[in-house]
């Protein structure tokens, strides 16, 4: 009895083509870890570098801020939703010093709330302030004109932060809503000139930074393991040698 001998189907290979693709994926999100981190890290250590260990970001030393009308008076300042950042960072604040140069008049400093602020200083002669920037300090001033005299803003009930005095000094914790800053002498006389200091941040900012910058590295080195560990175009020894003998 002859027994047929059969001969075995040869092995199913898998194309160098595909096996290269299958690679890309671990390449593919090696790289977005990787790019992804030095976002968050660079992020991180930017905010670290300016706010410090207290989470406070300053202008640096004092600068002087005057106008030849009744006030500087900032554009408003809108805030929404800040509940969800106290969850995160504590409450923000805000910091603003006025102080009285050479023998001028005391100053006031005020918060108030936009509406309020704009009553009070309706028709009066002031400096509008925008584009605030901290380091290094520098603000754009564009004049309003107005015919009408500034009574004393210390006479006024509205301020939600307000001091007044040879060094007028308010810290403010930021609350929902349109705001406004101003600065004034604090008679509401004309010419207002002062040595000034403005801060804002939160208590926990700096943690969160820190975090944040740590957790971006740690993605980073991720990314970069995951990239060398699967190089996505160099073929396998098996692959190549496969390839080889079927040629």
């Amino acid at each position: 009895m002859t027994t047929a001998t059969q001969t075995p189907p040869p092995p199913v290979q898998v194309p160098i083509e595909h096996r290269r693709k299958s690679r890309t994926v671990p390449v593919t999100i090696g790289a977005a870890l990787a790019t992804i981190g030095a976002v968050a890290a660079l992020a991180g250590g930017g905010v670290l570098a300016a706010a410090g260990d207290d989470g406070t970001i300053g202008s640096g030393g004092t600068h002087t801020v005057s106008t030849p009308t009744a006030a500087l008076v900032t554009d408003t300042a809108e805030f929404s939703d800040l509940n969800e950042v106290e969850s995160l960072v504590g409450d923000p604040e805000v910091g603003v010093t006025a102080t009285a140069t050479g023998d001028g008049p005391d100053k006031f400093v005020g918060i108030g709330r936009a509406a309020d602020v704009d009553r009070y200083l309706a028709g009066v002669e002031v400096d509008r302030v925008s584009d605030v920037e901290i380091d290094p300090f520098e603000y754009d001033k564009r004049r309003r004109s107005g015919n009408e005299t500034a009574t004393s803003p210390t006479a006024q009930s509205f301020w939600v932060a307000s001091s007044s005095g040879h060094r007028a000094d308010i810290d403010w914790k930021v609350r929902d809503g349109s705001y406004k800053l101003v600065v004034m002498n604090a008679d509401g006389s004309r010419g207002v000139s002062a040595d000034s200091h403005f801060e804002a941040g939160a208590p926990y900012l700096s943690t969160l930074a820190l975090t944040t910058m740590l957790i971006g590295l740690m993605l980073v080195g991720g990314g970069l393991v995951l990239v060398a560990r699967n190089p996505a175009y160099a073929p396998s020894a098996s692959a190549t040698s496969a390839s080889r003998s079927t040629s």
